[in-house]
């Protein structure tokens, strides 16, 4: 069986960039009146869990509270501020069609990335969709990837992300690894946990797996 190809999905496939900064804003106006969240804070919040992100901000015991109202906009605003990047469906229709098995590991909850994938007609490309309520661990912990492969009868494959946090958790997992260079934090960072490759398309992924599937 061909290895799998997991992906993470806000700032990989989707570009959910905008979408998420609209409802970190849209909570911090109700629990933060007073404090305007800067553009370097709402690029920080773009990788980090809900949970680890407002914990550094409110009380623990305001945390749920604040991540159900996040959840509420963000999960009725994907039509609004969501779009795909290019190459995507062209690039999954390869594998598809190729017989590599694919998964999907977001630290969003799983029927926040059905709302994604659904949007753009996605969802039928994975077989695995595995989200952070499927877990106990964040990545970088590897747990989430871990799953995937389990659940897709793998042992071996790649792993896709646009954070440091993606890079780690699939080497933690034992995969070949593949930043994407598109996200606004930039990808220096990420360059230093030297991932297998750092792509500007999609279509570069393709090369690289089957040159890596030859060997």
């Amino acid at each position: 069986m061909k290895k799998a190809v997991i992906f993470d999905l806000d700032g990989t496939v989707l570009n959910t960039d905008l979408l998420i900064k609209k409802s970190f804003i849209h909570v911090f106006k109700k629990y933060r009146p007073d404090y305007t969240l800067s553009e370097e804070e709402l690029l920080s919040f773009l990788g980090p869990s809900l949970y680890d992100t407002f914990s550094c901000y409110f009380e623990q015991s305001m945390v749920k509270e604040l991540i159900d109202y996040y959840r509420e906009y963000n999960h009725s605003h994907h039509e609004d501020y969501v779009t795909i990047y290019p190459g995507v469906k062209e690039m999954l229709q390869y594998l598809k069609d190729h017989g590599y098995p694919m998964a999907i590991v977001t630290t969003k909850v799983k029927d926040a990335a059905y709302i994604g994938l659904n949007l753009f007609g996605l969802t039928d490309y994975f077989q695995v969709v595995i989200g952070h309520d499927d877990v106990h661990r964040s990545k970088p912990d590897p747990e989430g990837i871990l799953l995937a492969l389990d659940q897709l009868g793998v042992k071996d494959g790649y792993y896709i992300g646009d954070n440091i946090t993606d890079i780690l958790a699939g080497k933690n997992a034992g995969l070949k690894t593949i930043g994407v260079k598109w996200s606004p934090k930039g990808y220096k960072l990420m360059a230093k946990e030297d991932p297998d490759l750092l792509i500007d398309h999609f279509s570069e992924i393709i090369d690289f797996i089957e040159e890596d599937e030859k060997c």
